[in-house]
């Protein structure tokens, strides 16, 4: 049966709200309404979408919507996103749609929070569809690509190589899912990922967030470089035992990319050795002197020894070196 014939059978009801922390599977439940009424229906001619948060979007305006007719397609989708303010703002009015509504509007709200016990829950309930996209526990993140990775992508995905996805980008189903799909491609016919074609194909996360923090601390954010360490230290079980060396292999790729520089190498031969577009690479060798990158590999060297003698831990002596090397970047632009 084509899409285009589904959507003419499905039956629709005039009001859905679909609610919850988990932004990924609510966006998946909004595309999965969309499929199901629209089928193959120009989206453009048929789907209306708001703002719910902006004070300016008033209920006149998304009902004039809902009551324009259809062209093309048996219904009209208006969708309001992030409608909680809106929702609070128009509570009485939207029970009194819902009494009556448009026979082919179809309102979608997506909002965070939808208490069950409020009349308005209640009428959305009686006549229309309520989403519960609430965020998994990070134990059953794993079990959830598993069953994604065959209903989705037809590929078996080993339950240790899914343990491993979760250690690596961390929870967030979004980035997850992007990567499912990449490996799906990577494995082609074979019809399983296992743990092998994950450290392939996956690892690199990790080292681009470590190289992003030498990135920060050139460009002096300070606060952004102890956000992408604690990525890093949140979403790495191994980032104790890796993460200084894994930030002084970044420095030493600087320091032979500087040295190169001085040897006369071309911006396209160092974006090549920083594996950087060449505006980044000069941006990032010009931050640092090599006498001052050979001091930051002494000093990673100190932090490397505090930690494994005890006298300070990876996690403060990553801190501590993000901390001094950003204000001495402050210092050297206001000198220079």
């Amino acid at each position: 049966m084509s899409a285009k014939r589904q959507a003419q059978e499905s039956k629709s009801v005039p009001v859905y709200v679909v609610h919850g922390a988990e932004a990924f599977l609510k966006r998946q439940a909004i595309t999965e309404i969309i499929d199901r009424l629209l089928g193959d229906a120009d989206r453009s001619m048929a789907v209306s979408e708001y703002d719910g948060s902006a004070a300016s979007l008033e209920l006149a305006t998304v009902l004039d919507d809902l009551r324009t007719l259809p062209f093309m397609s048996n219904y009209r989708l208006v969708i309001v996103y992030d409608a909680d303010s809106f929702i609070t703002r128009y509570r009485q009015d939207l029970e009194e749609y819902i009494e009556n509504p448009s026979s082919t509007g179809v309102l979608v709200a997506e909002c965070r929070s939808f208490p069950g016990t409020t009349r308005l829950a209640k009428r959305v309930r009686a006549a229309g569809e309520i989403v519960k996209c609430e965020q998994l526990a990070a134990r059953s993140v794993p079990s959830w690509l598993v069953d994604r990775c065959g209903s989705v992508y037809g590929i078996k995905l080993d339950p240790p190589a899914a343990s491993m996805l979760c250690e690596l980008i961390g929870d967030d189903l979004g980035l997850l899912d992007a990567e499912l799909h990449k490996l799906s491609l990577y494995v082609g016919g074979r019809g399983r990922i296992t743990v092998s074609d994950v450290k392939s194909l996956t690892d690199h996360y990790r080292e681009e967030k470590v190289w992003g923090i030498l990135s920060a601390i050139a460009a002096g954010d300070q606060s952004l470089a102890l956000q992408l360490w604690e990525e890093v230290w949140q979403t790495d079980r191994a980032a104790s035992a890796r993460a200084i060396s894994g930030i002084a292999f970044s420095v030493r790729k600087l320091l032979n990319a500087k040295r190169a520089q001085e040897s006369g190498a071309s911006l396209y031969e160092l974006s090549r050795m920083l594996w950087c577009d060449e505006r980044q690479a000069r941006a990032e060798i010009s931050a640092f002197s090599a006498d001052q990158l050979e001091a930051m590999l002494c000093r990673l060297l100190e932090a490397d020894v505090a930690a494994k003698t005890s006298l300070a831990s990876v996690r403060s002596s990553v801190e501590a070196f993000i901390i001094e090397m950003c204000s001495k970047g402050q210092t050297r632009r206001a000198t220079g």
